[in-house]
């Protein structure tokens, strides 16, 4: 903006004229970028203040822009990055806005169950899964595998699941109210904890009664073979819609080697 003056003149020659130009150059390249980044970096009232100063103190005009330049191409890196830098949140934002948009939508169809206001949407709906699908296949998996040998370690699953259930009025399990109990005592910072903890307890009890009875399958009749197939289908479908695979896997690999004393 001012290097073509800068070439061939020394300070003391500048024309009023070719300051004034100079000035409004600058102050043309304020208005902009305050009109993009914000008075943050680019305020033309400090502008305006420094250059009142400068004219009453009579000082090197081109000392003055030339250092209002550096200050301008310091604050336009600043203000780019930080732009670049909200830009990317705002798009990480919205991206997780529809990856929750579309969880919510394939848990929709379970029912909200209202243990507690402080427990999330994802954490009452598998309470809701479980609640309803869990005194059916109590008493089918009874029927088919009580007296079996797998039957004490699918018992030990569904007793982890009972945990789950929650039919108003009735209080809450231990395991519910624990969970209550957390979100009260660490508030939102600790919330992701809880919920991390409340998820994986289910995914490995709905994941690990589904291992079993896949086991299970070749050794049993065929009328006992469609009862527990029609069990595995719909535990697989509640881990599907809430992605729990991933978590019962973490979570199932920890408790194997918690077994094998790693």
């Amino acid at each position: 903006m001012v290097s073509m003056f800068f070439k061939s003149k020394k300070s003391e020659e500048f024309k009023p004229q070719d300051k004034a130009e100079i000035l409004a150059k600058l102050l043309e390249k304020y208005r902009k970028a305050e009109a993009r980044f914000g008075a943050k970096y680019f305020d033309k009232a400090q502008l305006d203040q420094r250059i009142n100063f400068h004219r009453s103190m009579k000082s090197d005009f081109q000392r003055f822009i030339l250092d209002e330049m550096n200050f301008f191409k310091q604050m336009e890196e600043k203000a780019t990055e930080e732009e670049a830098k909200r830009k990317r949140q705002e798009e990480a934002d919205a991206r997780m806005r529809e990856i929750m948009a579309a969880n919510d939508a394939l848990i929709a169809h379970y029912p909200d169950v209202f243990f507690h206001p402080l427990a999330t949407l994802e954490c009452r709906r598998i309470v809701g899964a479980v609640s309803n699908l869990f005194p059916e296949i109590e008493e089918e998996l009874r029927y088919v595998f009580q007296g079996r040998k797998e039957w004490g370690e699918i018992k030990f699953y569904l007793a982890d699941l009972e945990r789950f259930i929650y039919k108003p009025p009735m209080r809450m399990t231990a395991f519910l109210a624990h969970y209550v109990a957390e979100l009260q005592k660490w508030g939102e910072p600790g919330r992701d904890d809880a919920d991390r903890k409340f998820v994986q307890t289910a995914a490995m009890c709905l994941t690990g009664i589904s291992n079993e009875l896949r086991t299970a399958l070749d050794h049993l009749i065929d009328a006992d073979k469609v009862k527990a197939s029609a069990i595995i289908a719909k535990l697989d479908a509640i881990v599907s819609d809430f992605r729990l695979s991933d978590w019962a896997q973490h979570g199932l690999a920890l408790k194997a080697q918690k077994k094998l004393g790693i």
